[in-house]
């Protein structure tokens, strides 16, 4: 399964280099927040840096591909997600034991970040390295309000993506080292600024 899952990353990036690359990304960022962990930000990356000039209508249709996909994640989590005595249904359990990124641990977690920020999680998942799909279908999961939970993600990952494009316009071939950076160090720190103006906001 994993080698299926690393083909699968490798065969979405080969797509920026074609013309189907701006549809690859809207298809890959609607998977990799619904179900599927794919390389998003890379894909979208590698397209900027083959048109530099639309940066920003890729980050848009990377934000909206996203939100799509958020609200079809926030759906399964909803509908499909626990049965009628609180267990995992098929489902469930398909994507804990086949899909990478899916745990019964991580989604505990969740479920413990979601009960002490409710959803200012959302605007802290898009620094965090845990796929978003986890954040959307639990959302649904906890019955998160849908037009709060459509207007965290729309901001969080917007500023991601619009971020990412004006960091690819202003240091240009430069961004291809990040390819190949050590994400971690610096989700961690986004990640602890985020939370603690969560802070601030929740007591005053």
């Amino acid at each position: 399964m994993k080698n299926w899952f690393k083909r699968l990353h490798i065969w979405s990036l080969q797509w920026a280099n074609t013309k189907w690359g701006i549809w690859a990304l809207v298809i890959c960022a609607f998977a990799d927040a619904s179900i599927l962990g794919l390389p998003t930000p890379m894909l979208f990356l590698a397209l900027t840096l083959l048109n530099i000039k639309k940066a920003y209508k890729y980050a848009l249709l990377g934000t909206l591909g996203t939100l799509s996909g958020a609200i079809a994640g926030y759906s399964i989590g909803h509908f499909a997600w626990l049965n009628a005595h609180g267990e995992f249904t098929g489902l469930a359990q398909f994507l804990f034991n086949n899909i990478p990124g899916f745990s019964e641990d991580i989604y505990n977690k969740i479920h413990i970040l979601y009960a002490k920020w409710d959803f200012w999680i959302l605007f802290v998942a898009a620094a965090l390295p845990i796929p978003f799909k986890i954040f959307s279908i639990s959302s649904g999961v906890f019955d998160i309000n849908l037009i709060i939970f459509c207007t965290a993600t729309l901001i969080s990952q917007g500023i991601k993506f619009f971020l990412l494009a004006i960091l690819t316009i202003k240091l240009g071939p430069e961004v291809k080292k990040l390819f190949e950076f050590n994400w971690k160090p610096i989700a961690i720190i986004a990640t602890a600024t985020i939370a603690i103006v969560i802070v601030i906001i929740k007591v005053f």
